[in-house]
């Protein structure tokens, strides 16, 4: 899938392509039968992971991103993750007093007021158990 704003990556093709492999999640917000968000995990290490989420104009302010949020946290500390980092522009508010709202903190800039943040998860002894270049596709739904 190649939009003017979307480039798959590597991760992203694997993430769609390797619904069996363990290591990445991917959750889909759906109104219906139609997709209106998405939210996903991929690992940049065994113990961090980045953080993607995103909804239809139409579909926020209705808890959906968060719904995603807190099982995209629970997923990382499951596996034994101990941070969650992400990439949000400064200017969305909405977005940032979201993640706030759950733990994640500023901890640096980048270009074009872009913002990155992360979350320190609780420590566990229980590992991911898996390379941080495999995917795991996790299909969930989420309704308003």
């Amino acid at each position: 899938m190649r939009t003017p704003r979307f480039e798959p990556t590597p991760a992203w093709e694997h993430a769609l392509s390797q619904p069996d492999c363990s290591c990445h999640l991917l959750l889909v917000a759906l109104s219906g039968e139609r997709i209106v968000g998405w939210c996903r995990l991929f690992p940049t290490s065994e113990e961090e992971a980045e953080l993607g989420i995103g909804l239809l104009a139409s579909a926020r302010g209705q808890g959906l991103g968060a719904q995603m949020l807190v099982q995209a946290i629970a997923w990382a500390q499951e596996r034994g993750l101990s941070r969650l980092v992400l990439t949000t522009r400064s200017d969305n508010h909405q977005a940032m007093k979201l993640f706030s709202e759950y733990g994640f903190r500023p901890t640096g800039w980048g270009e074009d007021e872009w913002i990155e943040m992360a979350l320190e998860l609780p420590s566990s002894k229980q590992g991911a158990g898996c390379e941080p270049s495999l995917c795991y596709l996790f299909h969930s739904t989420f309704s308003r």
